[in-house]
This record gives C-alpha cells, structure tokens and sequence, in this order.
C-alpha cells in the first residue's frame, strides 16, 4: 500500500440533507458524548489533503473552522453533495455521509489506494455483496454528466455507479463487524446506540 504524507484526495462529508427522518440535524446528535459529526471529523481530519463539509446549514457547523460548501441544487441527495465538492475541488471526491461514524481507517486506505493507482472513474466498497455509494470515492472528471442527471432528476447512485464502471472493493475482510456502515437515520438508531453500544446496530 502507498504510503501519502497527506490523501491526494477531496474528503467531503455529506451534511446538506432535510434528516426528514430524524426530525431534527443528526450529524449534531450526541453518541458517546460527543456529536456524530466530530466523530466523522476526527476520523478525517488529518489524512485528506482537503475536506469540505457540504451543508445547507452552514451555521450549524461554523464552529468546526472546516470549509463550508453550499449544494448548487439543494436537497437532491448525495448526488448534488457530491457534484458541488467536485466543482470545489483539486483532487477527486472520498464522499462521506454525516451518519456514519464508525469508518475504519483501513477501508479509507485501501479505497484511496486503489483509486489513485488505478484512475478509477470510481471506487466504492462492498460489504457482503451489498454495494455501498457512501464512503466512495469518484473522479472530478463526472461534474458535467452529474450536473446533467441531476438537472434531469434522475438521481439513483447505484445507476450512475452502474453506468460509469465504477470500481466495487470487498471490504468485509477489513471491518468484519460491518461498524463502518452503520448509519444513524432513525431516532430508534440512537436509542438502540445509547442502550447496547455500535454492535447493536449492526
């Protein structure tokens, strides 16, 4: 594996969503006392050679000192998360979501590795055949085809994933529990969290 004083990538965490199901901003909710979004952080913030966090609550996040970036089309899910880090960007996109605290390292390095030794037009992960968009990491060179699609409202992630070739990594063997891809959508996420750890959720 390739070793980087800093990922020559464009770390975006995903924080521009309505939490529709949550009822109230779950990247601020507290797990462990601490809010999902600092754990996020914490686990990125040394290792991107940039990071953005894409939100259209940008006064909810001031506090952190991190970029702030605006979705160009607001409330279109990941997809437009996505396309406006690229247009911000230097290097490709690792696109995070808020929700999902427990990302392993090692899955970040693997996926970055591959990506940048291969030129992918993406690189995402697998865990137990199920093919996951976030984290994943897509080129710069999609902004216009992305732009297009969403304008177009046609923005399922596994298509675009499908239709681009995009690069799947099995990762089970670095995260046998699955923690990485758990995601805090519900409140009864976060109760179950609060009552019996990560593994609950699992």
């Amino acid at each position: 594996m390739q070793l980087y004083s800093k990922i020559p990538l464009s770390a975006s965490i995903l924080a521009g969503g309505k939490s529709s199901r949550m009822k109230r901003h779950k990247c601020l909710l507290p797990v462990n006392n601490e809010r999902i979004i600092d754990l996020v952080l914490a686990n990125l913030k040394e290792l991107f050679e940039e990071l953005f966090i894409v939100t259209n609550y940008p006064e909810l996040y001031f506090y952190k000192g991190i970029a702030l970036l605006g979705d160009i089309y607001p409330f279109r899910g990941p997809m437009s998360g996505i396309h406006v880090a690229m247009k911000n960007s230097n290097y490709d996109i690792f696109a995070f979501a808020c929700d999902m605290p427990f990302i392993k390292k090692e899955i970040i390095f693997t996926l970055s590795d591959k990506h940048i030794k291969q030129n992918n037009n993406a690189t995402i992960p697998m865990y137990k055949d199920k093919i996951y968009p976030l984290p994943g990491i897509y080129s710069r060179k999609f902004i216009s085809e992305l732009e297009r699609l969403i304008l177009e409202d046609k923005l399922s992630m596994t298509k675009f994933l499908k239709d681009i070739g995009a690069e799947t990594v099995e990762v089970a063997n670095l995260d046998k529990e699955g923690l990485s891809f758990i995601n805090i959508n519900r409140e009864e996420d976060l109760e179950l969290l609060k009552k019996g750890g990560i593994k609950c959720l699992d």
